[in-house]
């Protein structure tokens, strides 16, 4: 987006973020009951799915079989119309890509289901198998796991259910479908998923860094260590009580009409419920959990309030903030690396934070907001140089985590 410019001042805002992210590939070759037939409901996870490709900025390797002669895989996944495990043989997943399969059939009284998919695999080569179990994120091959690196997996929806595909609000006596299509592909990402994850719940407790910075404390989980710990009540005016010793509170992240910094139950409980006149959606814990597995990341870096008016004394700032984030304000005569000046350095917590500063008088004068510095690329695993033996015997690897769906009522 081209950042405002105010000829007046001569002052130019800009944002500094980083420019790689994931993609991911929507698809609907086993929606074979027609469930994203339905108005509004592709437009609507494609939403989510931008979402996510906003904020997670991995470097994934491609899965090429054609690359590596003698070696192969199969991708494994529930059927999102049937429930029954399918595989597709030598699945071609491009670089930095995450594949999903969407559809839906009868859930029951459960709303969605998500998670990664599983594989299995033959070979002769060691970076082969390494590959597949971690598109090149190195925790994701250590005792215990630090990262997480899949090469996608399959999302559900309940057919039986009258849906909201609303992106920007509740609909009083309907499902809302992008709290459930942001909690299932929080899934698929790994929350209550991964390795990774798993490596860091204890009992009822999960002790990632990150999202203990972000909570205030290691955050409850529910029975089973897949979800935070459910409130078991959704109830008037901002779908939790207040006073319930059970509530996992956190401060969402502004996004389908619910604004920065407004207080709900985390999106990643067990529980579907809204958050009262506002779309449920990711909170600072949630995003924070992502990073404890592994996922590169960096929220949308935006200006809330960019008031540069010459004819006032102060100029006024005011941008949304994650846990666990610097954001520096810094200012420029011109636009060279070593011209900016840190006005303003403040820690992240969830809310909007804000800063002011005197008019600098400079006539011409350059603004921009920054934080954390570049990501960190995956390993690299080469493909063979030397074709396959001829008289190989091939290692067989089975490997279904196939597929540790997780269910939001």
């Amino acid at each position: 987006m081209r950042p405002p410019l105010f000829p007046s001042a001569l002052a130019l805002l800009l944002l500094a973020s980083p420019s790689r992210a994931i993609e991911i590939e929507l698809r609907y070759d086993y929606d074979t009951l027609g469930f994203f037939n339905a108005p509004g409901s592709r437009e609507a996870l494609r939403a989510a799915a931008d979402y996510y490709e906003s904020i997670l900025h991995d470097s994934l390797l491609a899965i090429d079989p054609a690359a590596w002669p003698g070696n192969t895989w199969n991708a494994r996944f529930s059927h999102p119309a049937t429930g029954t495990t399918t595989t597709i043989t030598d699945l071609a997943v491009p670089a930095n890509t995450i594949i999903v399969f969407a559809g839906g059939r009868n859930l029951g009284t459960t709303a969605g289901q998500g998670g990664p998919g599983g594989r299995s695999a033959s070979g002769w080569q060691t970076e082969w198998f390494d590959l597949l179990a971690s598109r090149g994120q190195l925790g994701a091959l250590a005792t215990p796991a630090t990262d997480f690196g899949p090469w996608g997996g399959v999302i559900t929806f309940n057919t039986t259910l009258t849906w909201n595909f609303s992106t920007t609000g509740p609909v009083s006596g309907k499902t809302p479908f992008m709290t459930i299509a942001l909690h299932e592909l929080g899934h698929l990402f790994g929350i209550g998923t991964a390795a990774s994850w798993t490596a860091k719940a204890s009992g009822t407790t999960f002790t990632g860094a990150h999202s203990a910075l972000a909570y205030g404390a290691n955050v409850p989980l529910q029975s089973g260590g897949s979800h935070w710990r459910d409130d078991g009540s959704c109830v008037a005016p901002n779908g939790h009580n207040p006073s319930n010793s059970n509530n996992v509170l956190s401060k969402a992240y502004g996004q389908f009409g619910a604004p920065h910094g407004f207080t709900q139950q985390v999106l990643m409980d067990p529980s579907s419920c809204s958050a009262g006149s506002y779309m449920k959606v990711l909170t600072d814990v949630d995003l924070a959990g992502l990073r404890d597995i592994g996922w590169q990341m960096e929220p949308p870096v935006r200006w809330i309030t960019a008031q540069v008016n010459p004819a006032t004394p102060t100029f006024n700032f005011s941008w949304p903030s994650s846990s666990g984030f610097t954001y520096r304000v810094q200012r420029g005569t011109n636009l060279q690396a070593a011209n900016w000046t840190t006005l303003s350095t403040q820690s992240g917590n969830g809310t909007i934070q804000q800063f002011s500063t005197a008019n600098p008088n400079l006539g011409r004068v350059f603004y921009r907001l920054t934080t954390n510095p570049p990501l960190p690329a995956a390993i690299a695993l080469e493909p063979p140089t030397e074709p396959a033996p001829a008289d190989m015997d091939p290692v067989m690897v089975t490997d279904c985590q196939c597929c540790p769906s997780h269910d939001c009522e």
